[in-house]
C-alpha cells in the first residue's frame, strides 16, 4: 500500500474546519490544491468524503468512520515524536489532562505548580467536558490522563490509581436564605434544589444514599458544571449540593451554610485514569507526582 500522509494530513484540517478555504489558509496552499488533494484520496479509497453545502463542506459516513482511524494515527504520531523530544530532560513537552473544573482548581492545580518548578519547560493543557467525552479523547489519545470522579468506564484496558476522597455536602446562602431549617435529610424537600446532572457520578452516589434514606428529591435545576450552580446558590436561588472542598474553596464561604448531616453524605473517589503506554515521559513523572502523595 503506498499511503501518501500528507492528504491524510490535508483530510484532518478538511474535517475540522468544514472548509476548503480555511484549510488552504491554515496549511498555507491554494484552494484548488485542496481540492485536487481531496480527489485524489477519495479515488484511493473508492468514497466520496464530502459533500460541499452553502457553509461550506459536510463529511460524509465514511470521512466519519475515517476520520476515527485517522485522527488516532496522527496522535500516535505526535505522541512518539513528543516522546523522543523529552527522553532526553524534560526540556519541552504538553501533558493533556482531562478533568471537572472544580477538581482542576481545588486539586490539580496545585500539583501543576510544583511539577512545573522542576520541570517549567512543561506546558499542560486542560479540558474539562463530561466523562464520557474525555474518555473517548483518552481512548484516541487525545489525553493523556483522567483524573476525576469513579466511576469511569472504558473500553481500553486502564490503570485506575485512587488519588483523594472528598466529602459532599449541601450549602445555600445563610446571608439570602435566613430560614432555611435542614435537620434531617428529609427538609430537603422543602426548599428549592440545585443538583448535578442525573448522569454525573457525584449524583448517581446521591441517589443511592437517598433511596437508602428512603427520600426522593425533585430539583428546580439540574447543572454539568459546579460554577453555574455555584452563581446560583450564591444568588440565594437555592440549595446546591457540592464536593465541600468547592465550598472551601470559595472567597465569599463565610457567606454559605454547609450541611452534611453528620458527615453521611456519601463522599466521591477522584481517580487518575491512563493507558500505561500511552504515557510520554512528562505524563510518567507527573502521574509519579501524583500518586506518591496519596494518603497524604
Amino acid at each position: 500500500m503506498n499511503t501518501d500522509y500528507n492528504l491524510y494530513r490535508i483530510f484532518l484540517y478538511l474535517f475540522e474546519e468544514k472548509s476548503i478555504s480555511k484549510t488552504a489558509q491554515k496549511l498555507y496552499v491554494s484552494q484548488p490544491a485542496i481540492s485536487y488533494s481531496l480527489k485524489e484520496l477519495e479515488t484511493q479509497l473508492g468514497y466520496t468524503l464530502f459533500y460541499r453545502n452553502s457553509k461550506g463542506i459536510e463529511p460524509t459516513l465514511e470521512a466519519k468512520e475515517l476520520y476515527s482511524y485517522v485522527s488516532t494515527a496522527f496522535n500516535i504520531l505526535n505522541d512518539a515524536e513528543e516522546h523522543i523530544k523529552n527522553l532526553n530532560n524534560l526540556s519541552i513537552g504538553c501533558i493533556r489532562i482531562g478533568t471537572p473544573s472544580y477538581i482542576g482548581r481545588f486539586y490539580l492545580s496545585n500539583f501543576i505548580a510544583e511539577f512545573r518548578k522542576i520541570y517549567p519547560g512543561i506546558r499542560f493543557e486542560i479540558v474539562c467536558k463530561s466523562t464520557a467525552d474525555m474518555v473517548e479523547m483518552l481512548e484516541t489519545r487525545k489525553l493523556d490522563i483522567i483524573v476525576d470522579t469513579l466511576p469511569i468506564n472504558t473500553k481500553k484496558e486502564v490503570k485506575k490509581v485512587t488519588l483523594t476522597k472528598l466529602q459532599n455536602c449541601f450549602a445555600y446562602n445563610k446571608k439570602l436564605m435566613k430560614d432555611v431549617k435542614l435537620n434531617k435529610v428529609e427538609d430537603l424537600k422543602n426548599y428549592p434544589l440545585l443538583l448535578p446532572s442525573a448522569t454525573t457520578s457525584i449524583r448517581l452516589k446521591l441517589n443511592e444514599y437517598l433511596e437508602s434514606q428512603n427520600t426522593k428529591l425533585e430539583p428546580i435545576v439540574e447543572s454539568w458544571t459546579n460554577e453555574i450552580m455555584m452563581e446560583m446558590v450564591r444568588d440565594g436561588v437555592g440549595v446546591g449540593y457540592f464536593v465541600k472542598n468547592v465550598i472551601d474553596n470559595q472567597i465569599d464561604k463565610d457567606d454559605f451554610e454547609v450541611v452534611t448531616f453528620g458527615d453521611t453524605l456519601p463522599a466521591v473517589d477522584v481517580c487518575c485514569v491512563y493507558v500505561d503506554d500511552f504515557l510520554t515521559t512528562a505524563t510518567k513523572k507527573f502521574v509519579e507526582l501524583l500518586t506518591n502523595k496519596v494518603g497524604e
